[in-house]
């Protein structure tokens, strides 16, 4: 029995008087914070599937001869939903893996629209083929669309004829066209090739007439354009820059 001495409490049991009232205000804060974290989550859904919200119209800018209607339907798909959390890099991708699209910026249009504008590829050159066909190449070295070329001044690139690998020499004319610096490549009129190594073009010069080039394959481009453009004042009609380090005028 008690002798009625009053007995000081020990560490543990004055830890337990003392901390019952603040685990009673953390498990107040604790209920709080996911009460008020439920109400947010509540509301940011209904936020988010609000009708007026909802992606209704995809506009496409900046086409020139490109299809609107095409980029579109390429862009309408992932589109579809809020437009709180509309894909704006996986549409970018999409439309910007299409060909003839240069660069792509896709943009919200609150609150229910999206806006894809587009840049396109400039074409440069028109490539005819061993069978007669043709196709638009871009600044790229890329195949365009037809419509690209359309009302343009094209480069001719001709595949030639009895070429043992007419896919090379049409990809190595595409490619040296494309790194050529625009100041050179304004002047080109015409390439032909037969081989990826080959690669040869007729350049008109500023008074007048023309010289060959024989540029060989698509590497060193800007030093093979830097001794071409030395050496046009030197007598001959042919520069030959296959080897840029040591070319040959004849």
């Amino acid at each position: 029995m008690a002798d009625g001495r009053s007995v000081p409490a020990d560490g543990r049991l004055r830890e337990l008087v003392v901390g019952r009232p603040w685990r009673r205000r953390r498990r107040l804060i604790l209920a709080g914070t996911a009460g008020t974290l439920l109400v947010l989550v509540a509301a940011l859904l209904t936020v988010v599937f609000l009708p007026a919200l909802q992606v209704d119209e995809v506009t496409v800018d900046g086409t020139g001869y490109l299809d609107e209607a095409e980029i579109r339907a390429v862009a309408a798909p992932p589109a579809e939903g809020s437009v709180l959390l509309l894909p704006t890099g996986e549409i970018a991708a999409e439309v910007g893996a299409m060909p003839g699209v240069a660069s792509v910026e896709v943009e919200r249009i609150w609150p229910d629209g999206a806006r894809v504008s587009i840049t396109e590829t400039a074409p440069i050159a028109v490539l005819t083929r061993l069978d007669g066909t043709s196709v638009v190449v871009g600044e790229d070295g890329q195949e365009l669309p037809a419509a690209a070329g359309e009302g343009e001044t094209l480069v001719p690139l001709a595949v030639s004829s009895g070429s043992a690998d007419p896919d090379g020499a049409a990809a190595a004319m595409s490619e040296v066209l494309a790194e050529m610096p625009t100041t050179l490549r304004g002047a080109v009129r015409e390439v032909s090739a037969s081989t990826r190594s080959d690669v040869t073009f007729e350049l008109a010069l500023e008074g007048g007439g023309t010289k060959t080039v024989v540029w060989g394959d698509a590497h060193d481009a800007e030093l093979k354009a830097e001794v071409v453009q030395a050496l046009l004042g030197q007598p001959g009609s042919v520069i030959d820059v296959s080897s840029p380090v040591a070319p040959v005028t004849r």
